[in-house]
């Protein structure tokens, strides 16, 4: 039984899909808007800018924010960095803040997935 719970968790992984391609206008809560593309799946999702900044929504704020990479108890993840985005400072936060190294979006995703199967396989048992 534990066989075949393990071969449908990774039929399942291996028809995981994108993130939409195309751009996309994100709203912030004041009404002012910004461009944008959905990088992910259905594991681990950001948006990035043109200049590829990596944005992330902050629930508590009701914006879309700058990322920054967070590490809790060695547990690495994207958080909302406090600046919110607008169309005019998306080149200035690109000279301000290096960006964030994609490896590091590579871990977090394994990560992410990983614990999206296990919990999968725990359910159907």
């Amino acid at each position: 039984m534990k066989k075949l719970l393990l071969i449908l968790a990774l039929i399942s992984a291996g028809v995981s899909a994108p993130a939409y391609k195309g751009e996309i206008t994100f709203k912030q809560s004041d009404g002012s808007t910004f461009a944008g593309h959905i990088k992910g799946d259905e594991w681990f999702s950001w948006v990035e800018d043109k200049q590829q900044n990596i944005i992330k929504y902050n629930t508590q704020s009701k914006n879309y924010e700058y990322a920054e990479v967070i590490d809790i108890n060695g547990v690495l993840d994207l958080a909302p960095a406090g600046t919110e985005v607008t169309e005019s400072n998306s080149s200035k936060v690109s000279a301000l803040r290096p960006q964030i190294d994609k490896s590091v979006l590579s871990q977090i995703w394994k990560r992410k997935r990983s614990e999206a199967l296990s919990h999968q396989v725990k359910n159907k048992q």
